[in-house]
């Protein structure tokens, strides 16, 4: 089984349709985001980190096999995780608590989910509010139900076109721009990267 939940350190709301959903997945989490292995009442595979930000409680109470990283590191926790999944043969990651809270992490976590679709891993990112799928150029296919509220962001610059929507976009070249923010799904909706990369973002689950 390659398909995995990788547990970051942002925010993430626990709700049954997430424990669901995480069914069939196997379960890794980066330092403090084995704290939502609580919440979620899983079991997890591996916990990895250099456990800087895991107080001694929860190091103490959270029954998982653990991989110690040097605090002396080049890397984040985060990163290091992404890096064991794809030893691990990965074709599926969702990324949770990999979005909100701080800024610096989402923006570090973007640029790892598009590492991993780089690779050819279907990738996603949730704080169990709302949800992030990186793009790369070519044409991607999501089966919204209507009235889905989304976000298309270049990342940083892309051309974009955008189908199936209620502003519906034919291909242009953005960066920086509030054009494509906040428009609504008919129904199914497509997407162009003609150029560069983006970001889809559902406002809702």
């Amino acid at each position: 089984m390659r398909r995995f939940a990788l547990l970051l350190g942002g925010p993430l709301l626990v709700t049954e349709a997430l424990r669901e959903r995480l069914r069939g997945l196997r379960l890794l989490a980066a330092d403090s985001g084995g704290r939502h292995a609580l919440a979620l009442r899983l079991p997890l595979e591996l916990w990895l980190g250099d456990f800087d930000s895991s107080p001694p409680w929860l190091q103490q109470i959270l029954p998982a096999p653990k991989e110690v990283l040097t605090r002396d590191k080049d890397l984040t926790d985060g990163e290091a995780l992404v890096r064991k999944a794809l030893e691990l043969g990965a074709e599926e990651v969702l990324l949770l608590g990999g979005i909100g809270g701080r800024l610096d992490h989402t923006l570090a976590h973007l640029e790892l989910a598009f590492l991993l679709a780089e690779k050819g891993v279907r990738v996603e990112l949730t704080d169990g509010l709302t949800r992030a799928f990186p793009l790369l150029a070519g044409l991607h296919a999501f089966p919204l139900e209507k009235g889905t509220a989304f976000s298309l962001l270049p990342f940083p610059e892309a051309t974009l076109a955008v189908e199936g929507a209620r502003w519906n976009l034919p291909p242009t070249s953005l960066k920086a721009t509030t054009l494509t923010l906040e428009n609504q799904a008919l129904g199914p909706i497509r997407v162009r990267v003609e150029r560069g990369r983006a970001v889809l973002y559902l406002l809702q689950t």
